[in-house]
């Protein structure tokens, strides 16, 4: 929001008052990115400390999509948006991977034995989990089921790595898990309460899938 100038009258107030709306705009969403959690251990703030990464920030927020805008005489009120998908594309590449998992799964990949799921839901509504950009899911022994390692790059990159719903029923039907998702509760939280430990029967249905569906990013996460 924005007022017109001292002195400006008609269409121009109209029209300065716009552009200090878009930059007040603009200013509200670089503050709130810079609070968005990346993984475990990082904000967009850290990311933001390299200039490369914060020009690409600054480019995609410069070119704010403007939903409604608003004048009463006196102030103009924009709304707008900014997509996930394009901040995805700046950030997601630059996460850092764990490449003990890499090797890990190459090495000794699981015997596929626990039939054919489509997708992963996970509740966490009874745990404080703080929602970011990438995030990893261990078993009770600590070894990862899911995460940056196991996506596909071009599927993080389009859906992100989970989609987050508040209601189990829908969220158990969604197209982006069914028809056959895999169904658990979180045991408990780590990192920071971003990562996730979930039952070893589930990291077993999991691993044994003869359909990995971590490639394609199909995982829902059911919070508060």
């Amino acid at each position: 929001m924005a007022v017109a100038p001292k002195g400006a009258q008609g269409a121009q107030a109209k029209a300065l008052a716009r552009r200090g709306a878009i930059v007040d705009l603009q200013r509200n969403l670089l503050e709130f990115m810079g609070g968005v959690q990346v993984d475990a251990r990082t904000t967009m703030d850290d990311f933001m400390a390299e200039d490369m990464v914060r020009s690409e920030v600054h480019g995609v927020i410069r070119n704010v999509e403007l939903l409604k805008g608003e004048w009463d005489g006196e102030a103009y009120t924009v709304t707008g948006r900014i997509k996930l998908a394009e901040v995805r594309s700046i950030v997601c590449p630059r996460v850092p991977v764990d490449k003990v998992i890499i090797e890990t799964e190459k090495k000794a990949p699981p015997p596929k034995t626990s039939g054919r799921y489509t997708g992963l839901v996970i509740d966490v509504r009874h745990l404080p989990l703080i929602p970011s950009m990438t995030f990893r899911v261990f078993d009770e022994a600590g070894r990862a089921v899911y995460g940056v390692e196991f996506a596909e790059q071009k599927w993080l990159l389009q859906s992100g790595i989970c989609s987050y719903y508040n209601n189990i029923n829908y969220a158990q039907g969604e197209l982006r898990v069914a028809p056959n998702p895999i169904k658990t509760k979180a045991v408990r939280l780590s990192t920071g309460n971003v990562d996730i430990v979930i039952p070893n029967s589930a990291a077993a249905m999991i691993r044994g899938s003869s359909y990995d569906f971590r490639k394609e990013c199909k995982v829902l996460l059911v919070v508060k």
